[in-house]
């Protein structure tokens, strides 16, 4: 800050200039006198104004660094810091005004020792300040006081030197006037020189002022900038007095709270805004911060006007007054709703989480990646050991299983942290309380946001009630097969045996058969009506027997014959197999419907003998009706998807279902002979047929009202 005292060096200066100028050639011997004598007034008030600065030097150390240990701010350091600049050079131009004065030059010596050790004493009362921020301790009080003792002294030398230089300046005055006595001649010079001298303070002064101006308007601006940053800051600010009233709070902390200013400055304290259950908090701290101390995170529940309720963090530090009292504080305040709402969140999700762990049917372990200890099991992994979780947590497999089961585990734990997905232990054994079990794991590395494994996960499945089924099931598969191996080879041998049967009776039933016919032509006449009844009945039946041969045969054919797919364009195979029928001449005047069949991949021949022997039997069963139909079609059912059903449908006698077990039997009638004719191997060799395609037969009757026989062939029929 600029002192009117800072710019008399100037005036005098201009005034000597002025003075010097004007009488040079009037009294130039006399002039010169004065002249000298004022350099040493000007000398005189400069050693005065350096004295003096110098003692406001020193006394803005003493309060600067009073007010950082009360408000622990550094910006009060700073005419500290500028003060130890400024001195050095204060008293280097002290030394050389006085250098011509032994008992000044003396003095300045002494001031410059007592100007040292008073740094001295305010650089230790700084650092007992950083040192201790809770207040004003014992040694800062006592260096307290040996720094205003050392002030008192400086403030004595520096009156001895201002109360000897103003002796000087008394003396060098009176030589002045006595001086300007002789020059009373330049008394008009001396009025205009004064007017000049009165021109340039105006001008000076005028510019003062500006400059003062134009920094009181920037203060206003910082300080209406931080008044802004404090109203406007994200957080609450607050201060409140010894009685906890409100003294100050910022715009931010009043919107929360949902009051006006003036309702609470001065009227409310802290304590009346927080919830019934945080009073308490209140009490126990808000002494803590009278004493000097400072409140750290504590957690409230703050009462809005319109009584609703949010937490809130506090923080709080002391401001200090000059004797190092409390004044009041200084509190920052932030709204925790936001952290409250993720904290019960993240509490029910981690709560939802356990209890889908706990209650997983598989085992589920982690262990820690360092040392492969259990870090956490769920239920079920601790019922399945027996082992309680918090004897298990924090050992390792070493503490419970056999060493050649451990090292198996911690070796598959190690490849795991060392690959970056799922490993599959398809099946390893554990054995725990002397029972041995097979497990089938799977782990994977738990891992940071630097891909470093920090935990492993494993999830386990008791497969050994599985294994002792797949034991079974190839033991059973292996009997099985030997079992079926007999089966085909009885089979074989049954068929060869059925074939060579077949062919060995053909003959004896032509024999039969001719010698009837012969002996009807040579002695029908002589032979009486139920004689020729008889051999009628005789070739009647071996006709019948070489039928039922001739079945058998085709019957035990069709199992050896392969079978060779091909697309079948089924329409125009049951048409093919319906003329087939129908070119017997038999049953030329019952209606057959056959509808667009879907396509088949099957063996054609073997397919056109399953159409052949189920339109006989529709037309036969049928051809006692007034009106015989038979109907042809497939069941569009979209469950059979992989599958295609044709039917053949007729409206004749029908069968009783209670027989149906029959049905597909060889041999097996549901009709006698003279109703109508048959072996009751057509069924059976359909039956046959569908069934090596991969297919299926079944029927559905009613007596005297027809029946429906369904097959059904596979998408893709096996080879």
């Amino acid at each position: 800050m600029n002192r009117p005292a800072d710019r008399v060096p100037l005036l005098g200066l201009g005034a000597a200039l002025i003075i010097i100028g004007c009488i040079a050639g009037v009294a130039y011997i006399s002039m010169q006198g004065l002249v000298d004598r004022l350099r040493w007034v000007v000398h005189t008030q400069e050693v005065l104004r350096q004295t003096e600065v110098l003692v406001s030097d020193l006394k803005d150390v003493e309060t600067s660094v009073r007010g950082y240990l009360i408000a622990g701010h550094s910006e009060f350091l700073i005419p500290y810091k500028n003060a130890l600049v400024n001195i050095p050079a204060r008293l280097s131009l002290l030394k050389e005004l006085t250098s011509d004065n032994a008992d000044q030059a003396a003095r300045v010596r002494a001031l410059e020792q007592l100007t040292d050790k008073r740094l001295d004493e305010a650089a230790v009362f700084l650092k007992i300040a950083n040192t201790a921020r809770t207040g004003v301790s014992e040694p800062a009080r006592t260096q307290i006081l040996a720094g205003k003792q050392t002030m008192d002294e400086i403030l004595t030398v520096a009156g001895k030197l201002r109360a000897h230089e103003e002796i000087l300046l008394t003396q060098r005055a009176e030589d002045s006037t006595r001086s300007s006595r002789l020059a009373g001649g330049i008394i008009i010079f001396g009025t205009l020189t004064s007017f000049a001298l009165l021109i340039a303070a105006f001008i000076l002064l005028r510019k003062e002022i500006r400059q003062r101006s134009e920094a009181q308007h920037a203060a206003q601006l910082h300080a209406a900038e931080v008044e802004n940053l404090y109203n406007r800051a994200p957080c609450g600010y607050h201060s409140v007095d010894r009685k906890g009233i409100f003294v100050r709070m910022n715009d931010t902390e009043l919107s929360w709270l949902g009051y006006r200013r003036e309702e609470v400055i001065g009227k409310l304290r802290f304590i009346d805004i927080v919830a019934p259950e945080c009073v308490q908090t209140v009490l126990d701290n808000f002494p803590k911060l009278l004493s000097g101390g400072i409140t750290t995170n504590l957690e409230y529940k703050l009462i809005r006007k319109n009584g609703t309720s949010f937490p809130v963090s506090v923080n709080a530090v002391p401001l200090l007054d000059a004797d190092g009292n409390f004044a009041m504080s200084r509190t920052t305040m932030f709204d925790t709703t936001a952290i409250k709402e993720v904290e019960s969140k993240t509490r029910m999700a981690n709560a939802f989480l356990d209890a889908v762990v706990e209650n997983i049917p598989s085992m589920i372990f982690v262990k820690e990646a360092q040392t492969l200890r259990f870090a956490r099991i769920n239920k079920a992994e601790e019922e399945f050991l027996g082992i309680p979780r918090a004897k298990l947590l924090g050992k390792s497999d070493y503490d419970f299983f056999p060493v050649e089961q451990s090292d198996f585990f911690t070796a598959k734990d190690r490849e795991v942290l060392q690959s970056p997905g799922v490993v599959h232990v398809f099946e390893e054994q554990l054995t725990a309380n002397g029972v041995t079990r097979y497990l089938r794991t799977r782990k994977i590395g738990l891992r940071d946001a630097e891909e470093k494994p920090q935990y492993l996960l494993g999830i386990s499945d008791d497969i050994t009630e599985q294994k002792c089924a797949e034991e079974a099931i190839r033991e059973l598969n292996a009997d099985l097969e030997m079992r079926a191996n007999q089966l085909e080879a009885a089979n074989r041998e049954l068929e060869s045996f059925s074939y060579s049967i077949s062919h060995d009776l053909r003959a004896p039933l032509r024999a039969i058969d001719g010698f009837t016919r012969i002996f009807e032509e040579d002695y029908g006449a002589t032979v009486d009506e139920e004689g020729r009844r008889l051999l009628a009945v005789v070739r009647e039946n071996s006709q019948r027997m070489g039928a039922l041969i001739d079945d058998l045969l085709s019957f035990s054919r069709l199992a050896r014959e392969p079978i060779v797919t091909e697309p079948i364009e089924m329409k125009a195979l049951a048409e093919e197999a319906l003329a087939e029928v129908r070119s017997t001449g038999l049953h030329a005047s019952a209606e057959v419907l056959i509808s667009a069949l879907p396509e088949a991949q099957a063996d054609p021949g073997l397919l056109r003998q399953v159409w052949i022997n189920l339109l006989s039997n529709a037309l036969k069963y049928s051809s006692t009706r007034s009106s015989p139909k038979v109907e042809v079609g497939f069941v569009p059912d979209a469950k059979l998807h992989d599958h295609v059903t044709y039917f053949v449908k007729d409206n004749g006698v029908g069968f009783d279902m209670r027989y149906y077990d029959k049905l597909f039997g060889v041999f097996q009638r549901l009709h006698s002979i003279e109703e109508f004719s048959g072996t009751g191997v057509g069924l059976a060799i359909v039956h046959r047929l569908v069934t090596r395609h991969g297919g299926r037969v079944w029927a559905e009757a009613e007596l005297d009202k027809g029946a429906t026989f369904f097959f059904s062939l596979p998408a893709r029929v096996p080879t």
